[in-house]
């Protein structure tokens, strides 16, 4: 698994991302980009097996990790395409990711996470986020539970602006390459604010 949290609030959805890839032949990569910003409304997140990840998102990602080009689709359109090759890979079993899409939708930030686990496949799931008034802020964290407490812990020392939440995700990242094999210190941040 991989590590990628995200904060959604009235004001911007921040998402950041560690960049370590454990690779099949027992090697490591370093500076893996787990993050993509699609275009001025979408971000997305990848966390779990990067092979299915790719699949996940072949829409706007080559198979080398790099955007596809300009992307016209929506936040919705992205949510859609996105949904309809979760459920093929969930029909398909053996599959292993817990990745994020966020973005503006128009008239607000919200996001979805998509979850699945080939061993724990009753627990497979896509999750709505979204705040549920302008002084709300949500949380997403796509990787052990330990990160999720420690980032809202980290939140609450560093605050909930976009300088905060960033040192608030480097602090996590160095908590936890104490406890988790598969995440480095490197961190990689995409922002996207209200329209004006």
């Amino acid at each position: 698994m991989s590590l990628v949290q995200a904060v959604i609030c009235n004001d911007f959805v921040l998402v950041g991302g560690e960049q370590k890839l454990n690779l099949n032949n027992g090697g490591v990569l370093h500076n893996f980009r787990k993050v993509f910003k699609l275009n001025d409304n979408v971000i997305i997140g990848l966390s779990g097996s990067m092979d299915d990840n790719y699949y996940l998102f072949q829409d706007y990602l080559t198979i080398d990790f790099e955007l596809k080009g300009d992307c016209p689709d929506s936040l919705g359109e992205v949510f859609d395409r996105v949904t309809a090759r979760y459920r093929e890979m969930a029909d398909q079993g053996e599959c292993d990711v817990f990745s994020l899409v966020c973005g503006w939708n128009g008239s607000g930030f919200e996001g979805k996470t998509f979850f699945l686990d080939s061993q724990f496949s009753e627990e497979n799931r896509i999750t709505e986020v979204r705040p549920e008034h302008e002084k709300d802020a949500k949380v997403i964290s796509c990787g052990d539970d330990r990160h999720y407490d420690n980032f809202t812990a980290a939140i609450y020392r560093n605050g909930a602006d976009v300088n905060g939440l960033q040192k608030a995700f480097r602090e996590v990242l160095a908590q936890g390459v104490m406890f988790d094999d598969f995440i480095d210190k490197n961190a990689q941040f995409e922002v996207i604010r209200r329209p004006e």
